[in-house]
C-alpha cells in the first residue's frame, strides 16, 4: 500500500470502528406491571326501569326516580315502559295551573309529579297502586300501626286540609298524609282521633333540597 492510499484508509476505518450515531431514546417507559390504565369516556349507571310490583318510595327518590331524574315525558315513559305516561295541569290554589306528569299502570293511577319553580321534579304524589313507603308500609294502613309520634305529624294544608301530615327523622323527604273520615274541624286531629280513625291516604316525595319536614 502506497502512502497515499494509506492515509485516505485510516480515516475510513476510524469512523467504522465508531460506528452511527447514537439517537436519543424517545420511547415511553413500560407501564409498570399491575398498573391500571385510565379509562376515558362518560360512565353508564344503569336504571332499572318499572314494569310491576311494589313501587317503593325511598328517601332519595321512587322507584326508578331519583333528584337528578328530569322533568320529561319522555324521560318518564322510559321509566315506566308499561305505563300510560301523559302531560296534564293541574289548579292547586292561586296562580295559573302548574304542570303534571301522570302514571298509571294497569288502570290504576300510579303517580302524580309535579314540576319544581327551577324546571326539575318538585313532587311526586302517590295515592294508589301497590306502593311501599320507606319501612314497607302500604296506602290505607292505620296510624295506630305506623309507629309515628304525635310530634312527627301537623295539620294538612291546601290539598291536604283536614288531614294530617306525618314525616319520619330518618326519611325527610317522605311525607305521609293520613285522612281521617269525619274530621272537618281543621287543625291536628287529636291522637285519640288517629289512633282510632288515622288511615294512610297518601305519600309525597320531594328532592331533599326542596323538602321541609311534615310538608305535603
Amino acid at each position: 500500500m502506497t502512502q497515499r492510499l494509506a492515509l485516505i484508509a485510516a480515516p475510513l476505518l476510524l469512523l467504522a470502528a465508531c460506528g452511527p450515531a447514537k439517537q436519543a431514546d424517545t420511547a415511553a417507559p413500560p407501564a409498570a406491571a399491575g398498573a391500571e390504565v385510565p379509562k376515558s369516556g362518560p360512565v353508564a349507571i344503569a336504571v332499572t326501569p318499572y314494569v310491576g310490583g311494589p313501587l317503593h318510595v325511598r328517601a332519595d327518590g321512587v322507584g326508578p326516580i331519583t333528584g337528578e331524574t328530569a322533568f320529561d315525558l319522555a324521560t318518564i315513559k322510559a321509566l315506566f315502559p308499561k305505563a300510560v305516561v301523559k302531560s296534564a295541569f293541574i289548579h292547586t290554589g292561586e296562580g295559573p295551573p302548574g304542570p303534571i306528569i301522570t302514571v298509571e299502570q294497569d288502570n290504576v293511577p300510579l303517580l302524580e309529579i309535579g314540576k319544581g319553580s327551577e324546571g326539575g321534579i318538585g313532587e311526586i304524589r302517590l295515592a294508589g297502586g301497590p306502593v311501599q313507603g320507606p319501612k314497607g308500609e302500604a296506602l290505607l294502613a292505620r296510624w295506630a300501626d305506623l309507629s309515628f309520634d304525635i310530634a312527627q305529624c301537623r295539620a294538612g294544608e291546601g290539598r291536604t286540609v283536614n288531614q294530617a301530615v306525618c314525616v319520619r327523622p330518618e326519611a325527610p323527604t317522605v311525607s305521609y298524609v293520613f285522612g281521617v273520615p269525619g274530621w272537618a274541624k281543621g287543625g291536628l286531629p287529636p291522637v285519640e282521633v288517629l289512633k282510632a280513625k288515622g288511615q294512610l291516604n297518601e305519600f309525597v316525595w320531594r328532592p331533599a333540597e326542596k323538602a321541609a319536614v311534615g310538608a305535603a
